[in-house]
């Protein structure tokens, strides 16, 4: 195996499919060697941040080096490609969540409207990587309203995104 992994796939309330924000999966990943993962066509929206190592993200034609802090934000219906350093000290820990909603392609095409980036380098990677662990825990727990508590962790995760968002230079309109 190339990589090891923490992860839930979480399969929300017939409810929270129809009204709200809704995880589908989160984890954790560590590389053991390099490795590409290339998907589309998925019905899903994808959080990660590099919490140690590097790499590369392909997306919508372009390339994008990631570092240690490094967060990503991309639409999984349109083909994409992560893929981890090649030597052994650039082999990268990530944390995710794939996740929807009814609102969410708007949500986010109003994020990338405002300049919204497929990869941004936060004032404070903390915040994402205390949401991902939150959102993880929640997921695992046995709270009986722990679907609501994952659309406001859901809901925190896309604030904290649209203030990272307004690069009003790089407006694409019609996105």
């Amino acid at each position: 195996t190339s990589v090891q992994s923490n992860r839930i796939i979480y399969t929300a309330s017939p409810f929270a499919k129809a009204n709200l924000l809704y995880l589908q999966e989160a984890g954790e990943l560590r590389a053991l060697k390099p490795h590409v993962n290339s998907r589309q066509g998925l019905r899903s929206f994808l959080f990660f941040l590099v919490a140690a190592g590097s790499g590369k993200l392909v997306y919508e034609g372009q390339t994008y080096p990631l570092l240690p802090g490094d967060c990503a934000f991309i639409d999984c219906r349109k083909p994409y490609s992560h893929s981890t350093g090649e030597q052994e000290k650039e082999l990268w820990i990530l944390r995710w969540c794939h996740f929807y909603g009814a609102s969410l392609p708007f949500i986010y095409e109003k994020y990338r409207e405002r300049g919204g980036r497929p990869v941004i380098r936060p004032e404070s990677a903390k915040v994402y990587d205390e949401l991902l662990k939150d959102l993880y825990v929640t997921a695992s727990s046995d709270d009986y309203i722990r679907d609501m508590r994952i659309n406001e962790k859901l809901s925190m995760l896309l604030t904290c995104l649209m203030g990272e968002s307004w690069h009003p230079g790089e407006h694409r309109e019609g996105y």
